[in-house]
């Protein structure tokens, strides 16, 4: 089984190291969190987006693309048209 030293994941908490076996499958969502987080700073970085902390103006959100599936947009589409037409029976 892996180890992790729960100092590295809780600095506050821990001040001194603790280390603990975890299972592959804990191992492996805590490597696709580093992955992903790393990937959101380079996306940040390579966008310049790192300053809209202080800006405020959004830019964090137009950078990222979300793509919907169709059914997503399907469901999206006859929810607007429920309450269209629940405001217009009003």
């Amino acid at each position: 089984m892996p180890k992790i030293n729960l100092r590295d994941l809780y600095p506050d908490f821990y001040k001194a190291d603790c280390i603990i076996d975890i299972p592959e499958e804990v191992l492996s969502v805590f490597v696709e969190h580093e992955r992903r987080e790393a990937a959101y700073a380079r996306k940040m970085y390579r966008y310049k987006a790192q300053y809209s902390l202080d800006r405020a103006d959004g830019i964090e959100n137009a950078i990222q693309f979300v793509s919907y599936s169709p059914d997503e947009i399907y469901e999206r589409k006859l929810t607007t048209q429920q309450l269209h037409a629940a405001i217009a029976a009003l």
